[in-house]
């Protein structure tokens, strides 16, 4: 029998499925959709442990949200966006939840790039909530621990 806490997970989980076909494929429309009105998207790396870390960039609202996932993937040729290890803590309410996931992105250059790559392999952490039927993002927290490869493979002006 399902549960209030299962249909909290299934959904989540299923949100960044739809984040990570989104990526792969594309699908501007659909990414933007996965966030709410006053979404914040925030990137940063970490230096090994305890080495501190880095703020890349921090957007607010799904329009620069896609924007700055827009960019970087159009100078790409491929991108493979791997989500595991899920973990959904939902609200008493079950209205809202703290999300986390690992993830593995793998990034292909395209023209005189092809010869090129960037692998990431981090961690999302997310705060989500209901709005009517659907579960969108309100904060996307994104953290390479590693990077494999080089960002020389993002075009500069693509």
């Amino acid at each position: 029998m399902s549960t209030d806490l299962d249909s909290v997970r299934h959904a989540n989980i299923d949100l960044l499925n739809r984040y990570a076909l989104a990526v792969h494929k594309r699908d501007w429309p659909l990414l933007k959709d996965l966030f709410t009105r006053d979404a914040v998207f925030a990137a940063k790396r970490t230096f090994g442990f305890g080495g501190g870390e880095e703020v890349a960039f921090s957007v607010e609202t799904p329009d620069k949200i896609v924007e700055a996932t827009a960019h970087p993937i159009g100078s790409l040729s491929e991108t493979h966006l791997l989500i595991s290890n899920h973990v959904v803590d939902a609200a008493a309410d079950n209205a809202s939840a703290d999300v986390s996931c690992y993830f593995r992105a793998y990034h292909a250059g395209k023209g005189e790039r092809a010869h090129l790559f960037e692998e990431s392999l981090g961690r999302f952490e997310l705060k989500t909530v209901r709005v009517g039927s659907a579960w969108k993002i309100r904060r996307l927290d994104e953290t390479v621990m590693v990077m494999l490869g080089t960002a020389d493979v993002f075009a500069a002006g693509a």
